[in-house]
């Protein structure tokens, strides 16, 4: 008769696993191992910065095939694997991949920092530590927010290209051979998106520097001759265009690096289960 309470026990904590949802999504209150979470921008002043292949409009003929990449760096706050990242980004005018936000794959990518130098400067990437590419539907994508219309940024030519008023959310999860970081080191995040629609162009979304404090330098741009291919020139800082509220200032991009959660309920109820059955056999 004393199997009756362990096989309950079991029971319940086998049921617990089956319902628990697994989460990819990141919320505001969830954890984090950076400075802080870089929120996106959900007001007017919100931007989006293309990070994809380059608009026709800024290219001139015979131009090789160019992509967009951007980069921002963060302050590692615990040393482990770099498992979640999560960023937020916009579609330009709105216009989804094939009807789709899914429809697009991701080059993320790690590096060392390099300080800006004491006379001037800005700081920037150094040494690439990690990368990997995430196609279409390695990754869980949600609509974020509907926010009131924002605009869409091109670097190359230092104006606003565009609007949307969609922000979405892409949680690269539980990441196969993570890059371990190193508490107090600052790194680099690059993320570049190669969509399945050429008439769809994807941009990395701003933060709101009234609301998340700008960290360190301003973010950076380059451009690459095809997709994850070689940077055709140096990275450049970028701050926000003319016309602007917040003009000449550098922006930050917005992301979370994070871990994978400990399922402390389902730990808690094993301890709690634990407990009960050894005071009953002390009975």
């Amino acid at each position: 008769m004393r199997s009756q309470p362990l096989t309950l026990f079991a029971f319940v904590i086998v049921l617990l696993f089956a319902v628990a949802p697994s989460r990819a999504d990141w919320d505001p209150g969830d954890s984090y191992k950076m400075h802080y979470p870089q929120l996106p921008d959900l007001t007017p002043t919100g931007m989006d910065v293309l990070d994809s292949v380059a608009n026709p409009s800024t290219l001139v003929a015979g131009a090789p095939n160019l992509y967009k990449i951007l980069a921002d760096d963060w302050k590692c706050t615990e040393t482990g694997p770099v498992s979640d990242i999560h960023i937020w980004g916009s579609w330009l005018n709105n216009r989804l991949p094939l009807g789709d936000a899914k429809n697009v794959a991701f080059k993320l990518s790690i590096h060392a920092d390099i300080p800006a130098p004491p006379t001037g400067g800005f700081s920037q990437p150094g040494a690439q530590l990690w990368s990997e590419v995430f196609p279409a539907g390695s990754f869980a994508t949600r609509l974020y927010a509907p926010v009131t219309l924002e605009s869409f940024y091109d670097p190359n030519v230092g104006r606003i290209i565009g609007t949307d008023n969609q922000v979405w959310q892409y949680n690269f999860t539980n990441i196969p051979n993570p890059f371990t970081q190193q508490v107090g080191t600052i790194y680099w995040l690059d993320v570049q998106a190669l969509q399945m629609d050429p008439t769809a162009f994807f941009g990395w979304k701003t933060t709101n520097p009234l609301i998340t404090p700008h960290f360190q330098d301003d973010a950076v741009f380059s451009d690459t001759i095809g997709f994850n291919g070689p940077l055709l020139q140096g990275w450049q800082p970028m701050t926000y265009p003319a016309g602007h509220p917040f003009a000449g200032i550098s922006f930050d991009q917005a992301f979370v690096i994070t871990t994978v959660p400990e399922p402390t309920s389902a730990a808690l109820l094993l301890c709690g289960g634990v407990l009960l059955l050894k005071r009953r056999k002390g009975n």
